[in-house]
C-alpha cells in the first residue's frame, strides 16, 4: 500500500469518526430535551378595587386600553365615603384611588400596563374590596408551559435550566425555568413550569410577544450521561464561534 493510499484511508477514518461523534452528540442532545404539550405567554397582573361601596358614575377605560401609572380608570359615588368625610373618622389613603369632598372616589392604575378586564359598568353597584379592574403589566412577560414527563425525566428538571421558546413565526427566545409545579397522573408527571426571559418584552419580535400568544417551549434536562462533559464543551465551542 502506497503512502498516498494510507493517507486517504486515514483521512476517511477521521471523517467517519467525526460523523459518528457528531451524530452521537446530536442524539444525546435530543434525548436531553423535552417539548411542551402546551405553552403560552402570560403577564403579571394586578387588580384594583375600592375600600368603599357605591355606584359607578363614569368609566375612563375599557378592556384592551393601555394605561400609565396614575391614569384614571373609573369614578364611584359612595354615600359611605361622603359620611366618613363629614365625620372625624379617618378616610383610608390608597395609591389606587383619590377621594373628593362630594363623596366620589376615582380608581387609578398603580402600574403601567394593559387593561385586561373591567368588572363594573356605569350605573352598576360595586362592593367594598371587590376587584373592579385587572391590568396586565407590560413586561417582561413569562411563559407558562405544560409538560408530560416520566419519573426519570422529571428528576432531571432543574430550576434555572435553559429553555428555548419558539414563537409562532419560528423565532427563538432563550429563557430559564423559574418555578415547577407537578401533578402525577397514571405514573407520569404533569409539570406546569413557569419560564422567564428578559427578551419577552411587550410588542417585540414582530409584535408576537403579547399575553395569550401560543408558543412551544423546549426544555433542556440535566444531562446525567457519560457524554455530559464532552457534549457541554462541544456545544459551548459552537456557541463561541457563532454556529
Amino acid at each position: 500500500m502506497t503512502w498516498g493510499n494510507r493517507f486517504r484511508l486515514l483521512g476517511g477514518l477521521f471523517i467517519v469518526l467525526a460523523i459518528v461523534a457528531g451524530a452521537t452528540l446530536v442524539l444525546n442532545q435530543r434525548e436531553n430535551q423535552v417539548a411542551s404539550g402546551s405553552a403560552s405567554i402570560n403577564a403579571i397582573s394586578y387588580s384594583v378595587g375600592s375600600d368603599y361601596a357605591g355606584s359607578v358614575v363614569s368609566q375612563a377605560v375599557k378592556a384592551g386600553d393601555k394605561v400609565k401609572k396614575g391614569d384614571p380608570l373609573m369614578t364611584i359615588q359612595s354615600a359611605t365615603l361622603l359620611r366618613d368625610l363629614s365625620s372625624p373618622k379617618t378616610v383610608p389613603v390608597s395609591a389606587a384611588y383619590t377621594t373628593s369632598k362630594d363623596g366620589t372616589l376615582t380608581l387609578m392604575a398603580t402600574e403601567p400596563g394593559v387593561v385586561s378586564d373591567i368588572k363594573a359598568q356605569v350605573g352598576g353597584l360595586v362592593g367594598a374590596g371587590q376587584p373592579l379592574a385587572t391590568i396586565d403589566r407590560t413586561g417582561p412577560f413569562f411563559v407558562l408551559a405544560k409538560f408530560r414527563v416520566d419519573s426519570y425525566d422529571f428528576a432531571r428538571v432543574e430550576k434555572g435550566a435553559r429553555v428555548e421558546i419558539v414563537l409562532p413565526n419560528h423565532q427563538r427566545v432563550t429563557g430559564t425555568v423559574a418555578d415547577v409545579k407537578v401533578q402525577t397522573v397514571a405514573g407520569a408527571a404533569d409539570a406546569a413550569i413557569k419560564i422567564t426571559s428578559k427578551d419577552l418584552i411587550a410588542g417585540s419580535h414582530d409584535g408576537l410577544v403579547e399575553p395569550g400568544t401560543p408558543v412551544t417551549a423546549i426544555m433542556h434536562l440535566r444531562d446525567d450521561g457519560p457524554l455530559a462533559g464532552v457534549k457541554d464543551s462541544f456545544f459551548s465551542l459552537l456557541e463561541q464561534i457563532g454556529i
